[in-house]
């Protein structure tokens, strides 16, 4: 395991409201839609160019709420404020083509049994962080992502990890779910850098636009 949450960037932006979550989110779909017809990994559907939109409609405060009873905990901000902007997502970091929803977000000992037995077995201070952690994730490329409500800053944000077969362990911490998508956001764009692209968004439908 990493030894401490990293702080966020200065210029990162704030990820903290469902509104600076529609406005990131929205620029984000544009650029992968951008992608789409050449990047090999980002398989999008016609109403998906069509919308210039990854995600769906935002969970309601009573959904939320309906998660958090189930969980025995409140959410994130970051990520309560993410869920209430889109609830659920399809590919939200180059390795990570659905995330989870309010439906089906859990703890990884009750959502992945298997793969929780497994990194389980290796006991000691990894046994206890798979007991307690959060599996926002749903279909990756090998990957999960991973929120530690024992790692909890003063704004109650809760340390954000992803861990891949193909990685040896863990990520390095990244200081909450918004940070963790902002970083998957660069590494996306650092991937990009090297395709050209031929899709225009602002062609379809007018342009991009977030449910409302």
């Amino acid at each position: 395991m990493a030894d401490s949450a990293v702080p966020p960037e200065p210029e990162s932006p704030q990820l903290s409201t469902v509104e600076q979550w529609r406005t990131f989110l929205t620029s984000y779909s544009a650029d992968v839609l951008r992608a789409a017809e050449s990047y090999e990994w980002c398989d999008v559907t016609e109403d998906q160019l069509a919308a210039g939109w990854l995600g769906f409609e935002g969970a309601s405060e009573q959904q939320l709420a309906a998660v958090e009873r189930r969980l025995g905990m409140r959410l994130p901000p970051s990520y309560r404020a993410f869920l209430g902007a889109s609830d659920g997502w399809w590919h939200l970091g180059p390795f990570m083509y659905e995330m989870r929803t309010t439906e089906t977000v859990g703890w990884l000992r009750d959502t992945e049994p298997t793969f929780w037995k497994m990194l389980h077995s290796h006991g000691g201070d990894e046994a206890a962080f798979m007991d307690r952690v959060l599996l926002v994730s749903a279909v990756g490329d090998a990957q999960y992502w991973l929120l530690d409500p024992g790692e909890v800053s003063p704004a109650g944000e809760w340390t954000a990890y992803t861990w891949a077969s193909w990685h040896p362990g863990l990520s390095m911490p990244s200081a909450s779910f918004g940070q963790l998508v902002i970083d998957q956001r660069r590494s996306f764009e650092e991937l990009s850098d090297e395709h050209e692209y031929t899709y225009d968004p602002s062609s379809r439908a007018g342009g991009p636009k977030a449910p409302r």
